[in-house]
């Protein structure tokens, strides 16, 4: 078996989750967020979380309902789960943020570039950690991947120009179309139906490794919010 036979099996197990392989697709409501989490987990490397939710920062500001989140495992404080499947994420913590609509249409991507941007625009902090038994500064805040992930598309070429238009959406995937990426000299490629969902899976993934690691949260800030009677100080140190 090859990577190529994992992946058309993957993307089988997503295709038949949306309806796609159906003599007559549903046309119930459901926006199948569930379906292209369970097709992120299945790929993404373990360091990396998906989720449903809402983005905050240490101002307490809140983002809009996102529908997929990709944030860090190992650095993202879980302050709230609600009973269906939604949690809170720290802004710190995001790598990437993605709509989940019926088509890939220029409403659609004009509304996954709010959506993204409500995530984008919230405060985020970043803070000296210690690696390896050094002390490190706090690194840059990095780029937060924002898209739009769809079961069918409007045509190419107004998929291209209404990314032209729309410059906060980085990538659209249209499962049963294209898959659509914004490089970062502004140029926009596309896929072929047939490579849809590998060119996503391999995009995605290339994209989240450029990224690394998120910066550190400064958990002092959202102490500061949250608490009266004492706050925290210094900075991480080495004995």
């Amino acid at each position: 078996m090859t990577i190529s036979d994992v992946l058309d099996f993957k993307a089988g197990e997503l295709r038949r989750s949306l309806g796609l392989d159906l003599p007559h697709p549903t046309s119930q409501g459901d926006l199948r967020e569930d379906a292209w989490i369970s097709f992120l987990k299945s790929f993404l490397p373990s360091r990396y979380a998906v989720s449903k939710g809402f983005v905050f920062d240490s101002r307490g500001e809140i983002s809009d309902q996102i529908d997929v989140i990709i944030y860090d495992r190992h650095h993202s404080p879980l302050i709230l789960e609600t009973p269906n499947g939604e949690r809170y994420v720290t802004a710190e913590s995001v790598y990437g943020v993605f709509e989940v609509r019926p088509e890939a249409n220029e409403e659609n991507i004009q509304y996954a570039m709010e959506k993204i941007g409500s995530v984008r625009n919230l405060c985020r902090t970043s803070r000296s950690m210690v690696a390896s038994g050094k002390s490190v500064g706090p690194r840059e805040l990095t780029h937060i991947i924002g898209g739009l992930l769809a079961k069918d598309s409007i045509s190419e070429k107004s998929v291209r120009e209404h990314l032209e238009a729309y410059d906060g959406v980085d990538m659209v995937c249209a499962a049963s179309a294209m898959t659509a990426f914004r490089r970062s000299s502004g140029e926009i490629e596309i896929s072929d139906e047939r490579e849809a969902l590998p060119a996503f899976f391999y995009l995605l993934l290339d994209e989240l490794h450029k990224l690394g690691t998120v910066a550190a949260i400064d958990i002092r800030e959202y102490a500061a919010l949250a608490l009266k009677s004492f706050r925290l100080e210094g900075d991480c140190h080495v004995d």
